[in-house]
């Protein structure tokens, strides 16, 4: 099979499971049989430009969010506008109170060369790296890196309302680990809400990360008191 086909059959799966279609109801929508459509989602057979176009449009998603695929590696010179250099797949780490657990969630990156940007997917709040479509919520948007800090501001695509922003600290030393901390909104009140949030280049041994770890430390917790802010300790 087309590693291509592969790729774009596993974003037309993903997407229409976002939309909680089945397969009849999505051929139907795009007027092709239940069997072909589930020949293009396993990557048997390539798609035509059109169909592709008529699947991005019901699904309510943008063409390049199907054919996001890399060619080739980036070019060098793309390295340095990546303060994660060649590593485009993220693995994010937070501890959420009100589960009494430590959340999983994937961040990856791909760049965009007509626009010169990188371009993000937050598959946020999964059961396992392995499985991360199978996410709670899933936000698109794009990374701005400076050589103190990186924003990432990224868009729920079931819910345009929501947003979701990552700001991280860059060292000035290589560390395979970073601290940041994201800030969006939250269901459980509906209500405004930030977090620290721990960011690796390679997923953590199980077990590695505590609770604790990913807790507010007493100088975090003594510093917001004092000051009135929520500032990271590095």
């Amino acid at each position: 099979m087309d590693s291509i086909s592969v790729h774009v059959g596993k974003k037309i799966n993903f997407f229409r499971k976002q939309k909680n279609l089945s397969l009849e109801q999505l051929s139907q929508m795009i007027h092709k049989s239940k069997s072909t459509l589930s020949k293009y989602e396993n990557g048997n057979i390539s798609i035509d430009i059109a169909t592709l176009c008529d699947l991005a449009m019901t699904l309510d998603v943008e063409i390049n969010q199907l054919v996001n695929y890399r060619c080739r590696p980036p070019a060098q010179s793309k390295f340095s506008l990546n303060p994660f250099g060649t590593h485009n797949e993220l693995y994010v780490y937070y501890y959420d109170g009100r589960k009494k657990s430590v959340v999983l969630s994937l961040l990856t990156l791909s760049f965009n060369d007509m626009r010169n940007v990188f371009e993000s997917e937050f598959y946020m709040d999964i059961p396992s790296f392995d499985d991360h479509e199978k996410c709670q919520f899933y936000y698109v948007g794009e990374m701005n890196a400076f050589d103190l800090v990186t924003y990432i501001s990224m868009v729920n695509q079931a819910n345009s309302m929501e947003r979701m922003n990552f700001c991280v600290l860059n060292q000035f030393h290589y560390n395979a680990l970073k601290w940041g901390y994201m800030f969006g909104i939250s269901y459980r009140p509906i209500t405004p809400f930030a977090l620290k949030f721990l960011l690796s280049e390679t997923p953590m041994p199980p077990g590695r990360i505590t609770p604790e770890a990913l807790s507010f430390t007493n100088v975090e917790l003594k510093t917001m008191k004092k000051l009135n802010m929520l500032l990271l300790d590095p």
